[in-house]
């Protein structure tokens, strides 16, 4: 299947004494509002049918970041043409939740890159409890496209080898802000559980994956977490990816 759309949001704290539950809970309950009730409110957008457009609105909480102290709260993500996403991330993370809660949100429209089919998110009664999701860094000396090619034609076979791997998409930068630190893709892959997870890094194919990133991306500066998803308006089918093929 050929790439989707999609609009990526991070949310992330820059209060160390927030209180992250309670952060996620709003979130969560606005999103939830949203798809009950949003896409008949003409006001979030230039027009009706441009918010009806809305396709899939997923939202992911952080339940283990791979470094100490990491700000992100939660990832949002949205699929359809021609929505308002300004206006739909505002009503999922409202001015006074960013106040109290001392949140940054950064916005990125991204085609997503499918590797191997979605079929089913991290939510209770999955087979799928657990989403790996990272930021990921083009070298210096790639272009974007030598980055993203490499990837889907090197790397993805290689983790998408790793035991216990599910769904694997790349969501890649088209516009706007992946993070204040400006990442060119977000990486997703879906597993078992954390603890399958926890399990395949010692596997061959993972040691495998892990040492092919520096053969095209930078190794430092990117950050990877552990995330259980809530799903509010089912995104479109991804299909077979081409790993899949």
């Amino acid at each position: 299947m050929g790439d989707r759309t999609k609009v990526v949001a991070l949310v992330r704290t820059s209060a160390a004494d927030a209180d992250r539950n309670s952060i996620w809970s709003t979130i969560e309950r606005s999103a939830t509002d949203l798809g009950a009730t949003g896409a008949a409110d003409p006001n979030l957008a230039d027009s009706a049918s441009a918010t009806s457009a809305l396709t899939g609105l997923v939202v992911s909480k952080v339940t283990s970041a791979f470094a100490e102290g990491d700000p992100l709260v939660a990832l949002v993500e949205l699929w359809g043409e021609g929505i308002d996403a300004d206006g739909l991330i505002d009503r999922i993370v409202p001015a006074a939740l960013r106040e109290r809660g001392g949140l940054e949100v950064t916005t990125a429209t991204c085609s997503e890159m499918v590797f191997r089919e979605v079929t089913d998110y991290a939510r209770p009664g999955s087979p799928w409890q657990v989403k790996l999701a990272g930021t990921a860094f083009r070298r210096d000396d790639f272009t974007p496209d030598a980055f993203f090619d490499y990837w889907a034609n090197v790397h993805a076979p290689i983790g998408g080898s790793v035991p216990g791997v599910g769904g694997y998409t790349v969501s890649r930068l088209r516009s706007g802000q992946l993070g204040s630190e400006q990442a060119d893709a977000i990486i997703e892959q879906w597993y078992p559980s954390a603890q399958a997870f926890s399990d395949a890094q010692s596997t061959e194919p993972a040691k495998a994956a892990w040492n092919d990133v520096g053969n095209y991306a930078k190794t430092t500066g990117t950050v990877f977490w552990l995330m259980t998803e809530s799903v509010i308006i089912q995104p479109p089918a991804t299909g077979p990816g081409t790993l899949e093929a």
